[in-house]
């Protein structure tokens, strides 16, 4: 079968099987019995709640005076209220109904109404979920507090070298985990639809590529890839370049890492991609990109600088996904029967969607490469084809940086108007020729500006 040759249904199941771990029963995977990223600690509210959810289970963050991170589940004890609709009070989150205040481990530490000299009901209590802070990111187990392991969270060692410096950014997209998983582990697309992108790719370079599975079991999915030799031969003579080796790494259920192994051992840099369930058609993006080579001109770059080229690349894919994603639901058929994927841009994707068909029993929903649990309803195809996208309600509103630079643009694209007709009126009125000038050019220079800041409004929106 040469590179370029389509995959039948049974040469993709034997694909995605390529080194898989003999069945044993401690061979499974569990949603609950693994750590999940929340947001990083920097976007995250300081004076206010967070809400979110883990495939529809509602939650919410929240920081305590003292910088602790409490997680519980979004809804009072006293008549189910969403708690994430309250505020932080002394150190507590506060309902915004009745007042209730619990604390970090979910234990109601007041009520207003309460007699003097009764003390609180422990059934007042809300459940409470294990969270920690790890390279600047909070994470929650969904499952049995007893079970959480510090151990397993999914740490990118490199981060913590001398020299590293990275960027962090965050996005909900209007389509489901899985999908986003899919769209990341697909390197093919990417010269293609990210054609002359900073950041993206080059249709000239877009070709066979080369795909070895090394591990395929419960933990996830490795594998080694490369461009095609020319002629399905390697050259010997063929120069060599920096990188020894390029791996894509997906560890189950929310880590999607590129590593690159370069010649020189001192060099570092990679990408990962960490990914939470908020729920049927949708799920949030922890992008995280680090290097120790990174040029100065990039380290001083602003962080909402580089979000709006993450923002562009993400809207780029998703209309597409989308789309895919209604198509697939509509149809509702087995992957490999709406597919016709091949050796030579597809393998990971096979193994991916047969890694949900083996191990996704536990999950809510999935949908494998030959089987699908409680599929979920199609999203509207036009969800990310609009244009714009709604740039605030995905990224804007979750990032610090970027709401507040969309702020400060709100701010002026609505003083500089009055600005700059206050200093055309002072230009006419105030005598002195040189005087009128400058006030009138400075008019000038509001005019401008108010044209700037609603040009910039408008990208973080």
């Amino acid at each position: 079968m040469t590179l370029d040759t389509p995959v039948s249904p049974t040469d993709s199941r034997r694909e995605a099987d390529v080194n898989a771990a003999p069945d044993r029963a401690e061979d499974t995977f569990d949603w609950r019995r693994h750590w999940y990223p929340i947001a990083f600690l920097q976007d995250l509210p300081r004076r206010r709640p967070h809400a979110f959810s883990l495939y529809d289970e509602r939650m919410v963050l929240f920081v305590g005076d003292d910088g602790g991170l409490g997680c519980l589940r979004d809804q009072c004890g006293h008549r189910a209220a969403r708690l994430s609709d309250g505020c932080i009070r002394d150190g507590r989150l506060e309902c915004l109904y009745h007042g209730w205040q619990y604390d970090n481990d979910g234990a109601c530490q007041h009520i207003p109404q309460l007699p003097a000299g009764r003390s609180i009901p422990p059934k007042a209590a809300v459940t409470s979920y294990p969270v920690v802070a790890a390279q600047g990111i909070a994470w929650v187990w969904p499952g049995n507090p007893d079970a959480a392991d510090e151990t397993l969270l999914p740490l990118v060692d490199e981060l913590d070298a001398d020299g590293v410096t990275r960027v962090d950014f965050q996005m909900d997209l209007p389509y489901d985990q899985s999908y986003f998983t899919e769209n990341v582990i697909d390197i093919a697309h990417i010269h293609i639809a990210h054609d002359g992108m900073r950041g993206g790719g080059h249709r000239s370079l877009a070709g066979p590529l080369d795909f070895e599975v090394l591990q395929n079991d419960a933990r996830g999915i490795i594998a080694r890839f490369r461009r095609a030799p020319a002629g399905g031969r390697t050259q010997d003579n063929a120069p060599q370049g920096p990188l020894e080796d390029a791996r894509m790494e997906f560890h189950a259920p929310n880590l999607v890492r590129y590593r690159s192994v370069y010649r020189d051992p001192g060099r570092i840099a990679g990408l990962a991609l960490y990914s939470i369930p908020l729920g049927r058609n949708r799920c949030r993006m922890l992008y995280r990109k680090f290097s120790n080579f990174t040029s100065k001109a990039e380290r001083r770059k602003p962080r909402w600088l580089e979000h709006w080229t993450q923002c562009t690349i993400l809207e780029q894919d998703m209309g597409v996904v989308v789309g895919q994603h209604a198509t697939a639901e509509r149809e509702d058929k087995p992957l490999r029967d709406l597919w016709l994927p091949i050796r030579s841009s597809d393998p990971l994707v096979l193994a991916y969607r047969s890694w949900l068909d083996r191990y996704g029993a536990s999950l809510p929903f999935y949908r494998g490469l030959t089987s699908a649990k409680s599929p979920t309803p199609p999203p509207d195809p036009a969800i990310g084809a609009e244009s714009p996208v709604d740039r605030y309600r995905l990224h804007t509103r979750i990032c610090c940086t970027c709401s507040r630079m969309h702020v400060r643009a709100v701010q002026l694209s609505r003083a500089l108007p009055y600005t700059g007709a206050g200093l055309l009126v002072a230009a006419l009125l105030v005598p002195g020729q040189w005087v009128s000038a400058t006030l009138a050019g400075l008019a000038g220079l509001a005019v401008a500006g108010t044209a700037g800041a609603h040009w910039m409004r408008r990208r973080f929106e």
